[in-house]
């Protein structure tokens, strides 16, 4: 139970972080500029547990279509989409790695929310990639300074 509370706030941090723009998009080697990403205080987590049966290729799809077809929504201030991090890459103890898929996407509102939810590429996307996905808990929150 710890290490899923731990790793939920890792997530939290993680996007908090992101949603204000600090260092986002800074290459792995380092040395590339960041990007900055328009403050954008909605943000929704989503992780992907893979079917057992899932095709060899069904992570790495999902990940393409996230950038194809996701980013592509209006609404959408900040997409990033990834397998967890190597074990030691990552946050000591606490990170969860039992996924094959996390993505983190950044709205103005929940109207931005609702939108990406409406939108004709997000359906496309459910369809083409939902049919292997076992479990995929959803963290929607907002950033707040107080």
């Amino acid at each position: 139970m710890y290490r899923r509370i731990a790793g939920l706030a890792v997530l939290a941090g993680a996007a908090l972080f992101v949603a204000h723009g600090a260092g986002a998009g800074a290459g792995e080697k380092g040395g590339e500029k960041p990007t900055k990403v328009k403050k954008a205080n909605y943000v929704h987590a989503v992780i992907f547990h893979l079917k057992k049966d899932a095709p060899k290729d069904a992570a790495r799809k999902l990940i393409q279509d996230a950038h194809n077809m996701l980013e592509k929504i209006p609404s959408v201030r900040g997409l990033w989409v990834g397998p967890p991090a190597p074990k030691d890459k990552s946050s000591p103890k606490v990170a969860v790695s039992g996924y094959q898929v996390g993505l983190l996407v950044l709205f103005d509102d929940f109207n931005g929310l609702k939108r990406y939810l409406e939108h004709a590429l997000h359906e496309e996307f459910v369809n083409r990639n939902g049919k292997h996905w076992d479990r995929v808990p959803v963290y929607d929150f907002i950033n707040k300074k107080e």
